[in-house]
This record gives C-alpha cells, sequence and structure tokens, in this order.
C-alpha cells in the first residue's frame, strides 16, 4: 500500500501523478501528540495484512467523537468519510493511488478494533496524553470566550469561592467510583460497570478498569489503582464511598502502608460495628467547626442546611484511622415545613495538624465530582446510558475514550461541555484541540 510522501509515516518513494499535492497542507515530522500518546497502546491483531495503524484509528474515533451528535461508532465513521483529504492525511491514513484518495476505516472496522482493544490500555494512554496539560493548565489563566467574557460556570465557580473565601486544600484529591453502563451488556446477559478515579475538582480521569461478570469494585481497587505512579499518588488523598469500607479494611492498608497516600472513607450501616463506635463519640460536647445554608434558588427548590463536626480520634475500629468527620444533612423543600435529617460519618488516617477541618471538608464534598461531573456528563452530554453497543471490550473502550474527550476539553478552558462539543463541529478545529494541526 502506498503512501503520498507528504503523509507523517511516509516513506521514501515517487508520488504517483494521481496522487494530490499535499505538501502544504501536512510536513514530514510534524508532532501529533494524540497520535504518539496513542502508540502506546497495544494492537491485539495480526500484523499480517494490516491496513491501518492502530493509533491512527484511535485516533480518529476520538476526534469523531468529539462533536456534539456523534456520540455511536456509525456516527464516528460518517464523521472520517466526510473529512478532507487534507484531514485525513494527517492521521497517517494509507492512500489508494488507483482511486486518488485515502482510504477510510469502515464502521465494520472500527467496531472489531474497539472491541479487541484493553480498556485499561486506552484509559492510561488519554492519561498519558491529558497529563503533561495538567501542570499547565494549573497556572494559565481562566479560558475566555471569543467576546472576552469568562463562561457561565467558570463565573459561578467564583462566585462560590468568593462567598466561601476558604483556602483550598493543601493536597490532591483523587475520587474513586464505579459506574454502570446501563445500555450494555455482556454475552450473559450481565450488566457492564466500570471503575474509574478521577480528580476533584475539573473530574480528570487518572485511570479507568472494567469489573469482571463475577466480581465488584471491592477487588479491582488496588489494580486501578497500580495504574498511577508513586508520584502521582504519594500525598495524595482518595476519598472513597461506603462499599470499600469493609472489614478487612485492606484499601486502608493498601494505601498508607503501599502507596504512601492518604484516605477519606464515607462510613454508613454496612459496618454496624464501626457505624455504631462512630456514633457512641460524644458529639454533644463537639462543636460545629461548619455550617451552610443553601439558598433555594441554587439548590433545586430547596433549602438546604450542613452541620459538620470533626474530632480526634485513637483506638478505632479502622486502621490508621486518626480524625473523624460527622456531617448532618437537613433539607426541606420549598413550601414544607417538616426537615428531613441525614447522618453520614467519614474517617481520615491524617491527624489534625496535618489536615484542617475545612480541607477534610472540601474532600467530603469533592468525592461528589465522580457523580455530578463525570458520570452526569457522560450519560447526558455523550448519552452513554443510550448506547447499546456490547461487542467484547467495546463498551469499556468507548467510556475511556469519552473521558479523553471531556478532559481534553476541560483542560481547553471550556466549562460546558455540551457547548464546547458544539463548537468543535468543524474538523479543522477538532484537530487542533487534540494538536493535530497543519504545519505553517
Amino acid at each position: 500500500m502506498l503512501v503520498p510522501p507528504s503523509s507523517p509515516i511516509a516513506v521514501p518513494a515517487r508520488r504517483p501523478a494521481s496522487t494530490p499535492d499535499l505538501s502544504g497542507a501536512v510536513a514530514d515530522g510534524e508532532v501529533r501528540r494524540l497520535v504518539d500518546e496513542l502508540d502506546g497502546v497495544s494492537d491485539p491483531r495480526s500484523p499480517l495484512g494490516l491496513r491501518y495503524a492502530l493509533p491512527s484509528l484511535l485516533a480518529l474515533v476520538v476526534c469523531a467523537m468529539t462533536p456534539t451528535g456523534h456520540d455511536s461508532i456509525t456516527a464516528a465513521a460518517e464523521w472520517c468519510r466526510r473529512a478532507a483529504p487534507e484531514e485525513l492525511a494527517a492521521f497517517g491514513l494509507p492512500y489508494d493511488v488507483l482511486r486518488g484518495r485515502f482510504r477510510v476505516p469502515s464502521e465494520k472496522t472500527l467496531r472489531r478494533v474497539l472491541g479487541l482493544l484493553d480498556p485499561v490500555e486506552v484509559s492510561a494512554a488519554g492519561f498519558a496524553y491529558l497529563k503533561p496539560i495538567l501542570a499547565q493548565a494549573a497556572s494559565a489563566p481562566a479560558a475566555r470566550t471569543p467576546d472576552g467574557l469568562i463562561e457561565r460556570e467558570q463565573r459561578r465557580a467564583h462566585h462560590r469561592a468568593a462567598e466561601n473565601d476558604r483556602p483550598a486544600p493543601r493536597r490532591r484529591a483523587y475520587a474513586a467510583d464505579g459506574k454502570c453502563l446501563r445500555g450494555a451488556r455482556r454475552p450473559d446477559g450481565s450488566r457492564v460497570f466500570v471503575l474509574s478515579l478521577v480528580r476533584h475538582g475539573d473530574g480528570i480521569t487518572l485511570a479507568g478498569r472494567e469489573i469482571g461478570a463475577k466480581t465488584n469494585e471491592i477487588p479491582e481497587f488496588a489494580p486501578l489503582l497500580d495504574q498511577l505512579d508513586d508520584t502521582d499518588l504519594t500525598g495524595a488523598v482518595i476519598t472513597v464511598d461506603a462499599l470499600h469500607a469493609q472489614r478487612a479494611h485492606a484499601h486502608a492498608h493498601y494505601l498508607v502502608e503501599q502507596r504512601g497516600a492518604h484516605y477519606l472513607f464515607t462510613i454508613k450501616s454496612n459496618q454496624r460495628k464501626l457505624a455504631a463506635q462512630l456514633a457512641g463519640l460524644p458529639w454533644k460536647d463537639i462543636p460545629h467547626v461548619h455550617r451552610d445554608d443553601h439558598d433555594p434558588r441554587n439548590a433545586h427548590g430547596r433549602r438546604e442546611q450542613r452541620h459538620v463536626q470533626i474530632v480526634t480520634v485513637d483506638g478505632l475500629l479502622f486502621p490508621h484511622a486518626r480524625q473523624v468527620l460527622r456531617i448532618t444533612r437537613k433539607r426541606r423543600k420549598a413550601g414544607v415545613k417538616r426537615w428531613s435529617t441525614e447522618t453520614v460519618y467519614a474517617i481520615t488516617d491524617l491527624p489534625a495538624e496535618r489536615a484542617t477541618a475545612s480541607e477534610i471538608t472540601a474532600w467530603a464534598r469533592g468525592h461528589w465530582t465522580v457523580e455530578n461531573t463525570v458520570h452526569w456528563c457522560r450519560d447526558v452530554t455523550f448519552n452513554e446510558d443510550k448506547s447499546q453497543v456490547r461487542a467484547h471490550n467495546t463498551p469499556a473502550v468507548l467510556a475511556a475514550i469519552r473521558d479523553l474527550i471531556r478532559g481534553a476539553l476541560k483542560l481547553a478552558g471550556h466549562a460546558n461541555i455540551a457547548a464546547a462539543r458544539r463548537a468543535h463541529t468543524a474538523p479543522p478545529q477538532v484537530l487542533t484541540l487534540y494538536g493535530i494541526t497543519r504545519s505553517p
């Protein structure tokens, strides 16, 4: 199969007369970061008769599913067929000399390849692509729209920070939680679950792992965090829900003793002895260190109050536990006099001199990033639950691709992912987003 010399993977050859001149569109040796990072995903296909390189196919799917409305493999294949020759050349696709055009993978090819890939490797490749951008985004100024106005969600976040006037936590915090891909089914009829580790605040996905049909989130927790280097995990705080606070407490030992990280576990009635011990603490004598009172106009038409208490403990029925947090939530709908009350406990291994009450409270609230930002966005903005793709590993692979797209748009300065997808309807905009640009 011949490739035009202007293609990024071209070999020295004489260009046939029927080959279009793309020298002004794509130059040899141009750095294309997305394609380079996806090169780390192992190709399970036989090397004989390969027509498309795996990084090119994955980069095509990522770019094709970025615009709004392109939530399925069928739509991704249509996007590829509509792309211009100079845009297809940037992906290193083979050139058909007889037809005088670049070959484009069919929908069947995309489905077959995605079903063979390892979701863990795709998720790791996505984070490897986003990781060098995280440091730049931390020091970059707030992203602005073309008319110079800060986006709506960024203004809201700025107002909330000004009202709270609380310092940001000193440690990195990540939330681990699982999600059911409701439209997907395995051959045996079981549902597909994906366990993810996301960063508090912006919801950038660091790692993902599909949960087997005959297991649950608990045994997959350590393998999920094993995907991260010690530089990413050491000193960080991992927040998890009550499901992972088991009697064996393996997660606490793993985080503190093996990885040098810290934890914030939510405790509910599934751990009766531990919950009873926490409820028996002298909470009446402990003052409230924080209180939130949400206005009904900003709380879905209901009044909300949060009272937070923190106490230092020793000898708790949980390894390395040093502080206990009690959050009392009170809710009342507009026009209703009766309050509904809920009490939640959380424990951490950080002592008072290493984690203040405001920091622990911020971590407890930041855990909802995985639900409000990640899962909600994939369900509503990417229509993940409506997808009925079921072949092999395809559901989990597409979930990792959606996380990559959402993270790239976030780090590009877009607070509203739906609006960002609408702003990237043209292929040149999508290619620029992922560093697949034309040479000057």
